[in-house]
């Protein structure tokens, strides 16, 4: 046989050999693979289950977190993919996107008072499930308070801050108190917070004196909203009048005396007159509270006489019935009114339109 013939030959039965090798092998192999393979699936199946078990034995809750605004979060031991649970008889079904350990129950809660809610069946992640009866309860929260300086309708306020409001638990999201807390009219400025339950305002600008603000702070869910998920029951308003620079003295020693400094320097002068004997004119330092172009005045004199004035021209009131006002006399300086301090009322309607509320007046004897 030629060379090249015995040659290609010999390479037929070699590949055939391989051929015939492999094909031992690779039938070895697959009942080998199949049989590990098989044998793989039963101990995987049987870890599957000795985890569908344990995390049936085992799920429990590991911790609850009560909140009035926000409900009731619960983190279980184990992953779930759903959960059963009710409150005051009505029962809800919450089906998770994903498995996760903890949850929100979402409700409204009652701030300060005991709430209960029960657990009565969750699914796990192996499609189980465990019905079990957990009952928790609790009492929440008292409501969030504040506590504000200025305080309400304070006079002679700082006119260039700080405006402090001071809550009475750490605030959760400052950004959104923030967005909760205003100034009517508006002012521009920054806050600034000391700690997690007090907050500074800075205005921008000093405020012009006798101006009159009122600081809001807003309540409800969507107001600030402390540690413990309390929030303010009602709105918080803090009405307040910035320092004046104005001064009205009056002076009970004869002649008597209305006199106005602004920024120490006096700008107007009047003679004046305070309480007759048995009347009584409170001495002390007050501020101009109100402002009326009329009043009609009803009351008795210190003799038992009644009076009826009707339209008492240029009222500015000071503290109860007491108030500085024109009145027409025949003459001035010397005590003749029942408690009131009056002028003649163009001294009056001229003082009238140089004062704002909030100036300061100081009553003294001498």
């Amino acid at each position: 046989m030629p060379s090249h013939l015995r040659h290609k030959s010999g390479g037929v039965h070699t590949l055939k050999y391989k051929i015939l090798s492999a094909s031992v092998l690779s039938a070895s192999a697959l009942s080998v693979f199949v049989l590990g393979g098989f044998a793989g699936y039963i101990g995987a199946h049987i870890r599957h289950q000795q985890l569908e078990t344990k995390a049936a034995e085992s799920v429990a809750i590991a911790s609850v977190k009560w909140e009035a605004f926000k409900g009731v979060h619960l983190t279980f031991t184990e992953p779930l993919e759903a959960l059963t649970w009710s409150m005051h008889g009505h029962t809800n079904l919450i089906h998770l996107n994903r498995p996760s350990s903890s949850m929100w129950l979402k409700t409204t809660l009652p701030q300060g008072e005991k709430s209960s809610i029960e657990v009565r069946s969750v699914e796990t992640v192996y499609n189980q499930t465990v019905e079990e009866s957990w009952k928790l309860s609790d009492t929440l929260s008292r409501p969030l308070t504040v506590v504000t300086d200025p305080g309400p309708w304070q006079l002679n306020v700082s006119q260039s801050g700080p405006y402090i409001v001071r809550f009475s638990a750490p605030i959760q999201d400052r950004s959104r108190a923030i967005k909760a807390m205003s100034f009517e009219p508006s002012i521009s400025g920054k806050w600034v917070w000391q700690n997690s339950e007090t907050a500074d305002f800075y205005p921008a600008t000093s405020l012009p004196s006798t101006t009159q603000e009122t600081l809001v702070v807003g309540d409800g869910i969507h107001g600030p909203v402390g540690d413990g998920g309390q929030y303010l029951s009602s709105t918080v308003t803090r009405p307040f009048i910035t320092a004046s620079d104005e001064k009205i003295v009056v002076q009970e020693k004869l002649p008597e005396t209305l006199t106005l400094y602004k920024n120490g320097k006096v700008v107007f002068q009047s003679l004046c007159n305070t309480a007759m004997p048995g009347g009584y004119t409170p001495t002390g330092s007050f501020y101009i509270r109100s402002k009326y172009p009329s009043v009609d005045m009803k009351g008795t004199n210190p003799d038992g006489v009644h009076y009826n004035d009707p339209h008492v021209p240029w009222v500015m009131g000071l503290i109860g019935n007491i108030a500085i006002h024109g009145y027409p006399r025949a003459s001035y300086g010397w005590p003749q009114s029942n408690g009131c301090v009056e002028l003649p009322i163009s001294a009056a309607k001229r003082l009238y339109s140089m004062v704002s509320v909030g100036t300061p007046v100081e009553i003294m004897t001498s």
